[in-house]
């Protein structure tokens, strides 16, 4: 296997393990350390600079994730749907987000606050070690692109 193909292998792995898709039971599992909001289309969840909310899990619709680039243009990054979450490590402890959410049509979501995250990765620790590497993997993306110093 060539040098370049074994890195793409590697990106498609990472890709995946950086953005999962929660089956129902485990979206199921995760409710009780959240609560259940809806977001109008092109609402913001949440703004780079700002305060993050917790964790965001998409329940319906979809959510484009984009990187402010300081001269006012949104650099896509990823669009999640239905059983992917919303959030980097900076979730754990409420610090600002690196990058802005907005609803693509109309969006329901269950929003772990900082706190019922951190309690929902020590009760379900199986569940808690795919998120925790999930956030893990967004912030060195974030890091390696600029976007997370």
């Amino acid at each position: 296997m060539t040098d370049a193909l074994a890195d793409r292998n590697v990106l498609a792995g990472r890709q995946e393990q950086a953005f999962p898709r929660l089956s129902s039971a485990e979206v199921d599992r995760l409710r009780r350390f959240g609560e259940v909001r809806t977001y109008a289309d092109n609402e913001r969840l949440f703004s780079a600079g700002q305060p993050g909310l917790g964790l965001f899990v998409v329940l319906r619709g979809s959510v484009a994730i984009t990187h402010p680039d300081g001269l006012g243009h949104a650099i896509p990054i990823v669009e999640q749907g239905e059983g992917q979450f919303l959030a980097e490590i900076g979730a754990l402890s409420g610090k600002a987000a690196l990058v802005d959410g907005r609803a693509r049509g109309e969006v329901e979501t269950l929003v772990l606050s900082p706190a019922g995250l951190r309690a929902a990765l020590v009760a379900e620790a199986m569940l808690g070690e795919r998120i925790m590497r999930a956030l893990v993997l967004r912030r060195v993306s974030l890091i390696e692109t600029g976007a997370g110093v």
